[in-house]
């Protein structure tokens, strides 16, 4: 990928947004904050930093990337530690001789998809940041090669 697209993708996904926040409150399907279905306050708070991360990618299309894996790792970790406290809930029920495994109740179609989309997000945002670190450090060493060749070296 080339990349604008590297950097178009996460800025359209930030910027879609109230099109995820209008498709979980109006129509009840939640694929951005699956993992926050049940804390209503805390997934209004996400929606709010989602919003405020499009406010960014909006302003400085070029901080995309930066804001790409920084919103990524925090959804992530919330999706893994949503997944986990189930499985830690019935290991201490089990611990107890009172074991009701809801394990395999722990992640669904909503929350495999959010998953496989911050994933998808953080790494075309990975990617797209290492491109422009390529790009930076090519101009730098074109630069001094440049001033080495002024200075006869």
């Amino acid at each position: 990928m080339e990349r604008p697209t590297l950097r178009t993708i996460p800025r359209l996904y930030y910027l879609m947004t109230p099109a995820f926040i209008l498709l979980d409150y109006a129509a009840g399907v939640n694929v951005r904050t699956a993992a926050l279905d049940g804390m209503p306050l805390q997934k209004n708070l996400y929606y709010g930093f989602c919003v405020l991360c499009g406010v960014i990618v909006f302003v400085a299309p070029r901080a995309s990337a930066v804001v790409a894996i920084f919103e990524s790792i925090i959804i992530v970790l919330i999706t893994m530690l949503s997944m986990l406290r189930p499985i830690i809930e019935a290991l201490e029920q089990v611990a107890n001789l009172e074991g009701d495994w809801r394990a395999a109740e722990t992640i669904g179609f909503e929350g495999g998809t959010n998953v496989l989309m911050a994933t998808m997000i953080a790494v075309i945002a990975f990617r797209s940041a290492l491109a422009a670190v390529a790009a930076v450090s090519d101009k730098a060493a074109r630069g001094e090669d440049h001033a080495a060749s002024r200075r006869g070296n």
